[in-house]
């Protein structure tokens, strides 16, 4: 039997942490981020990691950073023969990476090398891409440039979020994990290079990238970016009584307008082409339908969204 540790943190990286756990073999320590503020209450809450790990008996670990003596005193002691990473949070030192004799190894929701960082899902459908996958690759000190082990294709659906794409790419990785996992442990699998030519990146997602630029992006890219950006951070606007308005749901029109004006059918006017809002969230209520929001609000059309805060 091999002795397992697991690193991640979201719900994604739920199925992965199941195939190891389904193994057989022993998961003797499981890495996650610290407790975090959520909510309006700010409620100290664990990680899904955390929570699920705890609920199959597993012992946790929470260090504000996997590489710091203690860690890896810990995981020193703990010996295990392969670590398995999938959307941990953290870069890992060196001197982590060379513990296990059977490797390090990262389950990433993008086909290497495109889109490396930490938004890969995102990044792939705000870009329009047809297709993604997982990729499994072996761990170095550079973020997500390591050789690759073994990938898994998905095409990318015409009405995905990232909520719906990331699932099916968590699935999917659990998946592989479970095909790959014997072999990884007899070190058996071939490790190809990435194409230094093919490497694209991603970073992680502020919430104020959710700000529509009407002048600057066409219709085209906000309708990819509000599917890549929900559930979080979503996309918004400003109207022309300076309220936040939060967009839902919205399709492509040829109708064509001024940047961020406002027409009878809530088209609004985009960099090239314009939207048609169908769904919206007012500040401070809840989802509605946008034909409805607008009854109220005759005096938005020909008005125009504000720019920047």
């Amino acid at each position: 039997m091999k002795r397992l540790v697991f690193m991640g943190t979201p719900e994604w990286a739920l199925p992965s942490l199941e195939a190891m756990v389904a193994s057989g073999h022993p998961v003797v320590g499981v890495w996650t981020q610290p407790d975090r503020p959520v909510g309006r209450k700010q409620v100290l809450t664990p990680s899904p990691v955390k929570a699920r790990a705890e609920a199959l008996g597993l012992p946790v670990w929470t260090p504000e950073q996997a590489g710091a003596p203690e860690s890896l005193q810990a995981l020193q002691e703990l010996a295990p023969d392969l670590i398995l990473v999938c959307a941990y949070g953290q870069l890992l030192p060196q001197a982590l990476l060379d513990l296990p004799p059977c490797g390090c190894f990262n389950l990433h929701f993008s086909l290497l090398p495109r889109w490396r960082g930490a938004s890969p899902v995102q990044a792939a459908l705000a870009a329009g891409d047809a297709e993604t996958g997982v990729s499994l690759q072996q761990m170095v000190l550079k973020l997500d440039a390591g050789p690759l082990v073994a990938e898994q294709k998905e095409p990318v659906q015409r009405h995905d979020t990232s909520e719906t794409l990331g699932s099916r790419l968590a699935e999917m990785g659990g998946r592989l994990i479970e095909q790959t996992l014997p072999d990884l442990l007899a070190q058996t699998l071939e490790a190809v290079p990435q194409d230094p030519e093919q490497v694209t990146f991603c970073r992680i997602l502020r919430k104020e990238q959710g700000e529509v630029q009407w002048a600057e992006e066409a219709a085209v890219q906000i309708e990819r970016k509000l599917r890549a950006y929900t559930p979080w951070p979503g996309c918004f606007s400003f109207g022309p009584d300076g309220k936040r308005l939060q967009l839902v749901e919205v399709e492509v029109t040829p109708t064509r307008l001024p940047p961020g004006q406002i027409g009878p059918g809530f088209e609004v006017g985009t960099a090239d082409g314009a939207l048609r809002l169908l769904k919206v969230r007012p500040e401070g209520k809840g989802e509605m339908a946008a034909s409805a929001f607008l009854n109220g609000r005759a005096d938005w059309i020909g008005q125009a969204f504000q720019g920047r805060r």
